[in-house]
């Protein structure tokens, strides 16, 4: 039997991975992740692509004459970041508030278990801030267009839009899946919608790590930072002024 199991071993040692029926193989048992963390991972990929893509013309841009550099950053921009650092937090613990009620339940306790009201009340702030969120853009960009900062107003205000327009539209697209993760845990409890809930806690991380990369892009380089940074590693930049 010993022979057999080294056998085992050394064929699945051979192709990579176990062989069924080989001793040591315990069967396929569960998938470690399910369909949907998978598809919200490449889901995530995917954007992350799509902003990196974005930025790095941005930055292949912005030494040309014609850059017009954004002004001074609107307050309810900032209000927007703090808000959508509150999402993320709030998404995060309604995950967690609603994992820990099925690990009691599960383990049989009595009493201790969260109620579904408590995960809501977490739902609640979420769905607030990225209601605020939303708000606080359009103060932002109402607040710029009365600096005459629009879009058509040179390449850099073109860019600034399409970022942050983008970036929102992703927050709207969260807000209709975490509609549906909703109304799962108003209709089946929390317990049940633990792992919609974690994945819309991911999402918001996400969302909240691209605005501070489109932030700090948007209003902390500079056309001079980005010329003295090429001109460093010798890369020139066409059209530089």
């Amino acid at each position: 039997m010993r022979r057999a199991g080294l056998a085992g071993l050394a064929s699945g040692a051979q192709s990579g991975r176990l062989q069924p029926g080989a001793p040591g193989w315990n069967g396929g048992g569960a998938a470690p992740y399910s369909a949907a963390q998978i598809g919200l991972w490449t889901f995530m990929g995917v954007v992350c692509s799509l902003f990196l893509l974005f930025s790095v013309a941005y930055l292949m841009r912005i030494g040309y004459g014609d850059w017009r550099p954004a002004p001074s950053v609107p307050w309810q921009l900032w209000l927007s970041t703090g808000l959508l650092g509150t999402g993320s937090i709030a998404w995060h613990l309604a995950a967690r508030s609603a994992g820990s009620g099925a690990g009691s339940v599960a383990a049989g306790q009595s009493g201790t278990a969260p109620q579904a009201p408590d995960v809501l009340r977490w739902c609640a702030l979420a769905w607030l801030s990225a209601l605020g969120f939303l708000a606080s853009q359009l103060g932002g960009w109402h607040a710029l267009a009365a600096q005459q900062y629009v879009a058509a107003s040179s390449p850099g205000a073109g860019f600034f839009y399409m970022l942050t327009g983008v970036h929102a539209l992703h927050v709207v697209g969260g807000m209709c899946a975490a509609g549906a993760v909703t109304m799962r845990l108003r209709r089946h409890g929390a317990a049940r919608s633990q792992a919609g809930l974690a994945l819309c806690a991911q999402y918001w991380h996400l969302l909240l790590a691209v605005w501070l990369a489109l932030f700090g892009l948007l209003f902390a380089v500079t056309p001079e930072l980005v010329q003295a940074v090429c001109a460093s590693v010798g890369i020139g930049v066409p059209g530089a002024r």
